[in-house]
Protein backbone atom coordinates (compact mmCIF):
# COMPACT_ATOMS: atom_id res chain seq x y z
CA UNK A 1 0.00 0.00 0.00
CA UNK A 2 1.16 3.49 -0.84
CA UNK A 3 1.22 6.41 1.56
CA UNK A 4 -0.15 9.76 0.35
CA UNK A 5 -0.10 13.18 1.97
CA UNK A 6 -3.54 12.46 3.42
CA UNK A 7 -2.98 9.02 4.89
CA UNK A 8 -2.71 5.37 4.02
CA UNK A 9 -4.41 4.28 0.81
CA UNK A 10 -4.34 1.72 -1.99
CA UNK A 11 -3.13 4.38 -4.43
CA UNK A 12 -1.79 7.90 -3.87
CA UNK A 13 -4.95 9.51 -5.27
CA UNK A 14 -7.41 7.54 -3.07
CA UNK A 15 -6.86 8.29 0.57
CA UNK A 16 -8.31 8.36 4.07
CA UNK A 17 -9.87 11.33 5.82
CA UNK A 18 -7.76 13.27 8.32
CA UNK A 19 -8.61 13.41 12.02
CA UNK A 20 -10.12 16.78 12.88
CA UNK A 21 -11.88 18.49 15.78
CA UNK A 22 -15.25 17.42 14.30
CA UNK A 23 -14.20 13.93 13.16
CA UNK A 24 -12.20 11.57 15.35
CA UNK A 25 -12.29 8.58 12.98
CA UNK A 26 -10.18 7.84 9.93
CA UNK A 27 -12.43 6.73 7.06
CA UNK A 28 -11.43 5.24 3.71
CA UNK A 29 -13.33 5.61 0.44
CA UNK A 30 -15.44 2.61 -0.58
CA UNK A 31 -15.26 2.27 -4.36
CA UNK A 32 -16.83 -0.47 -6.46
CA UNK A 33 -14.34 -2.55 -8.41
CA UNK A 34 -16.43 -1.87 -11.53
CA UNK A 35 -15.88 1.90 -11.31
CA UNK A 36 -13.01 3.92 -12.76
CA UNK A 37 -11.09 6.70 -11.03
CA UNK A 38 -8.62 8.53 -13.24
CA UNK A 39 -5.12 8.60 -11.69
CA UNK A 40 -5.16 12.41 -11.65
CA UNK A 41 -8.47 12.56 -9.72
CA UNK A 42 -8.65 12.62 -5.91
CA UNK A 43 -11.08 10.69 -3.71
CA UNK A 44 -10.65 11.37 0.01
CA UNK A 45 -12.35 10.13 3.15
CA UNK A 46 -15.93 9.08 3.80
CA UNK A 47 -16.97 8.54 0.19
CA UNK A 48 -18.99 5.65 -1.25
CA UNK A 49 -18.91 5.15 -5.01
CA UNK A 50 -21.32 2.65 -6.56
CA UNK A 51 -20.88 0.44 -9.59
CA UNK A 52 -19.92 1.58 -13.11
CA UNK A 53 -19.10 5.14 -12.02
CA UNK A 54 -16.70 7.20 -14.14
CA UNK A 55 -14.48 9.77 -12.38
CA UNK A 56 -12.55 11.83 -14.91
CA UNK A 57 -9.20 13.61 -14.87
CA UNK A 58 -8.60 16.17 -12.09
CA UNK A 59 -11.97 15.60 -10.43
CA UNK A 60 -12.05 16.00 -6.63
CA UNK A 61 -14.42 14.07 -4.36
CA UNK A 62 -13.45 15.15 -0.85
CA UNK A 63 -15.23 13.68 2.16
CA UNK A 64 -13.00 15.31 4.76
CA UNK A 65 -15.25 18.15 6.00
CA UNK A 66 -18.84 17.40 5.07
CA UNK A 67 -19.45 13.65 5.00
CA UNK A 68 -20.48 11.11 4.03
CA UNK A 69 -20.60 11.56 0.27
CA UNK A 70 -22.48 9.01 -1.81
CA UNK A 71 -22.29 8.55 -5.59
CA UNK A 72 -24.86 6.17 -7.09
CA UNK A 73 -24.43 3.50 -9.74
CA UNK A 74 -23.62 4.51 -13.33
CA UNK A 75 -23.13 8.19 -12.52
CA UNK A 76 -20.27 10.17 -14.03
CA UNK A 77 -18.05 12.84 -12.51
CA UNK A 78 -16.30 14.48 -15.40
CA UNK A 79 -13.02 16.38 -15.72
CA UNK A 80 -12.41 18.99 -13.03
CA UNK A 81 -15.65 18.44 -11.13
CA UNK A 82 -15.46 19.33 -7.41
CA UNK A 83 -17.63 17.52 -4.87
CA UNK A 84 -17.26 18.73 -1.28
CA UNK A 85 -19.52 19.71 1.61
CA UNK A 86 -19.91 21.91 4.65
CA UNK A 87 -19.32 20.29 8.02
CA UNK A 88 -23.01 20.92 8.75
CA UNK A 89 -25.88 20.58 7.82
CA UNK A 90 -26.88 17.40 5.97
CA UNK A 91 -29.50 15.96 3.65
CA UNK A 92 -31.40 12.86 4.78
CA UNK A 93 -31.92 9.90 2.45
CA UNK A 94 -33.42 6.64 3.64
CA UNK A 95 -33.06 7.70 7.27
CA UNK A 96 -29.31 8.40 6.92
CA UNK A 97 -27.64 11.81 6.84
CA UNK A 98 -25.30 12.76 3.98
CA UNK A 99 -23.33 15.83 3.04
CA UNK A 100 -23.76 15.04 -0.67
CA UNK A 101 -26.02 12.33 -2.06
CA UNK A 102 -25.98 11.69 -5.80
CA UNK A 103 -28.39 9.10 -7.20
CA UNK A 104 -28.06 6.70 -10.12
CA UNK A 105 -27.18 7.72 -13.68
CA UNK A 106 -26.43 11.32 -12.77
CA UNK A 107 -24.04 13.29 -15.00
CA UNK A 108 -21.85 16.04 -13.60
CA UNK A 109 -20.25 17.73 -16.60
CA UNK A 110 -16.79 19.29 -16.79
CA UNK A 111 -15.96 21.86 -14.14
CA UNK A 112 -19.22 21.73 -12.22
CA UNK A 113 -19.21 22.23 -8.44
CA UNK A 114 -21.44 20.15 -6.18
CA UNK A 115 -21.10 21.52 -2.65
CA UNK A 116 -23.08 19.98 0.17
CA UNK A 117 -25.55 19.93 1.63
CA UNK A 118 -26.86 18.67 -1.72
CA UNK A 119 -29.22 15.94 -2.92
CA UNK A 120 -29.36 15.04 -6.63
CA UNK A 121 -31.87 12.39 -7.62
CA UNK A 122 -31.55 9.79 -10.38
CA UNK A 123 -30.93 10.57 -14.06
CA UNK A 124 -30.35 14.30 -13.73
CA UNK A 125 -27.75 16.28 -15.70
CA UNK A 126 -25.56 19.06 -14.29
CA UNK A 127 -23.92 21.15 -17.01
CA UNK A 128 -20.44 22.58 -17.49
CA UNK A 129 -19.43 25.00 -14.75
CA UNK A 130 -22.77 24.80 -12.93
CA UNK A 131 -22.79 25.32 -9.16
CA UNK A 132 -25.14 23.35 -6.89
CA UNK A 133 -24.96 24.43 -3.22
CA UNK A 134 -27.53 23.89 -0.47
CA UNK A 135 -30.11 22.45 -2.86
CA UNK A 136 -32.26 19.42 -3.66
CA UNK A 137 -32.49 18.39 -7.31
CA UNK A 138 -35.25 16.01 -8.44
CA UNK A 139 -35.16 13.18 -10.96
CA UNK A 140 -34.68 13.72 -14.70
CA UNK A 141 -33.72 17.38 -14.34
CA UNK A 142 -31.45 19.23 -16.77
CA UNK A 143 -29.39 22.04 -15.28
CA UNK A 144 -27.42 23.67 -18.05
CA UNK A 145 -24.02 25.30 -18.18
CA UNK A 146 -22.91 27.94 -15.64
CA UNK A 147 -26.26 27.89 -13.84
CA UNK A 148 -26.35 28.36 -10.06
CA UNK A 149 -28.84 26.54 -7.82
CA UNK A 150 -28.58 27.47 -4.14
CA UNK A 151 -30.21 28.82 -0.97
CA UNK A 152 -32.04 25.62 0.04
CA UNK A 153 -34.24 25.46 -3.06
CA UNK A 154 -36.02 22.30 -4.18
CA UNK A 155 -36.07 21.60 -7.91
CA UNK A 156 -38.99 19.31 -8.80
CA UNK A 157 -38.63 16.23 -11.00
CA UNK A 158 -38.20 16.85 -14.71
CA UNK A 159 -37.42 20.58 -14.47
CA UNK A 160 -35.12 22.61 -16.69
CA UNK A 161 -32.66 25.27 -15.50
CA UNK A 162 -31.38 27.31 -18.48
CA UNK A 163 -27.72 28.13 -19.00
CA UNK A 164 -26.53 30.91 -16.71
CA UNK A 165 -29.73 31.03 -14.64
CA UNK A 166 -29.52 31.77 -10.92
CA UNK A 167 -32.13 29.85 -8.94
CA UNK A 168 -31.76 31.19 -5.41
CA UNK A 169 -35.30 31.22 -4.05
CA UNK A 170 -38.19 28.77 -4.12
CA UNK A 171 -40.40 31.03 -6.25
CA UNK A 172 -37.84 30.88 -9.06
CA UNK A 173 -37.57 27.11 -8.64
CA UNK A 174 -41.35 26.70 -8.77
CA UNK A 175 -41.53 28.76 -11.99
CA UNK A 176 -39.15 26.47 -13.91
CA UNK A 177 -40.48 24.77 -17.02
CA UNK A 178 -40.26 21.10 -17.98
CA UNK A 179 -37.16 19.81 -19.75
CA UNK A 180 -37.60 20.59 -23.48
CA UNK A 181 -38.08 17.63 -25.81
CA UNK A 182 -34.82 18.56 -27.57
CA UNK A 183 -32.88 17.95 -24.33
CA UNK A 184 -34.60 14.85 -22.96
CA UNK A 185 -32.13 12.50 -24.64
CA UNK A 186 -29.08 14.40 -23.36
CA UNK A 187 -28.86 12.78 -19.88
CA UNK A 188 -29.20 9.14 -21.02
CA UNK A 189 -26.81 9.71 -23.93
CA UNK A 190 -24.14 11.14 -21.60
CA UNK A 191 -24.60 8.26 -19.16
CA UNK A 192 -24.28 5.70 -21.95
CA UNK A 193 -21.04 7.22 -23.25
CA UNK A 194 -19.46 7.40 -19.80
CA UNK A 195 -20.45 3.84 -18.88
CA UNK A 196 -18.65 2.66 -22.00
CA UNK A 197 -15.62 4.78 -21.12
CA UNK A 198 -15.62 3.27 -17.62
CA UNK A 199 -15.56 -0.26 -19.02
CA UNK A 200 -12.87 0.65 -21.55
CA UNK A 201 -10.56 2.32 -19.05
CA UNK A 202 -10.96 -0.59 -16.63
CA UNK A 203 -9.47 -3.05 -19.12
Amino acid sequence: MATSLYGLSKTPNISTSPITSWNSQITSPQISATSFVDPSARVIGDVTIGSNVFIGPFASVRGDEGSPIYIGDSSNIQDGVIIHGLKDPRVTVGGKNYSVYVGKEVSMAHGSIIHGPVFIDDKSFIGFGAVIFKANIGKNCVILHNAVVTNNVNIADGKYVPAGAIIDDQAKADALTEVPETLKELPPDVVKVNKELTNTYKR
